[in-house]
């Protein structure tokens, strides 16, 4: 997962780069919109934006990336201000989220996986597109190629819950309590987990975009 912050301060853009990359965020930094246009870096899954950028080039290149290269990648800008007028026109301009400084790591990682989880396509009230398949909700069942693929419940059990729990880092147990349905997590031994993640896999292929952490954490990218 790809997230571009755009920032003036240099300490404050390397923390901020430092606590996401903890938290399984890949991050590109850029100290000036010239840096930002010479390198053309518009491949985001998301964008941070402090508008205190000098002479409104923040505000050029949020123009940039909605008209120019037609994105609707998130974004959320940050700034000093705390006028609530101001908040709102901002968020007017097309952008998904504002955060006033200071604001804690932890709000801005929750507020990074909220906008992530909404960039899935909900196409019904029952339908949930994730790539080039279509889980629906209700029958549970997934189509791909406009063809049903036949899971086991475990397998679909397990799918449900990495869609709605995409970009965030799952542990283990989780997958357990889920998909198994009991609190005794040493029932389910490591190979139990492993056999299932490859049989969705293999029915799945490209279109599952799984990774796998030290065998202990997931984590479903888009």
């Amino acid at each position: 997962m790809h997230i571009t912050i755009i920032e003036d301060e240099k300490y404050l853009s390397k923390n901020l780069s430092k606590k996401l990359i903890k938290n399984w965020f890949n991050t590109k930094i850029f100290n000036s919109y010239n840096e930002f246009i010479e390198k053309n870096s518009y491949i985001a899954d998301l964008y941070i934006i402090d508008i205190s950028l000098i002479d409104w080039s923040w505000f050029d290149i949020i123009k940039i990336i909605r008209k120019e290269k037609n994105l609707d990648t998130p974004i959320i800008i940050t700034s000093w201000y705390s006028d609530p007028e101001k908040k709102i026109y901002w968020l007017d301009i097309w952008a998904d989220d504002y955060l006033s400084k200071p604001f804690s790591s932890e709000e801005l990682i929750a507020r990074i996986r909220s906008l992530l989880r909404r960039s899935y396509k909900i196409i019904s009230n029952s339908n949930i597109k994730y790539r080039d398949i279509i889980y629906d909700t209700n029958n549970k069942s997934i189509i791909k190629n406009w063809e049903k693929i036949i899971f086991t419940f475990n397998e679909i059990q397990f799918i449900e819950y990495m869609i709605y729990n995409m970009w965030n880092l799952v542990l283990k147990e989780d997958i357990i309590k889920s998909v198994w349905w009991i609190d005794d997590i040493l029932t389910i031994s490591d190979n139990n987990i492993n056999v299932l993640i490859s049989k969705v896999r293999k029915k799945l292929w490209d279109s599952f975009n799984l990774e796998t952490v030290i065998w202990q954490w997931y984590i479903l990218n888009k």
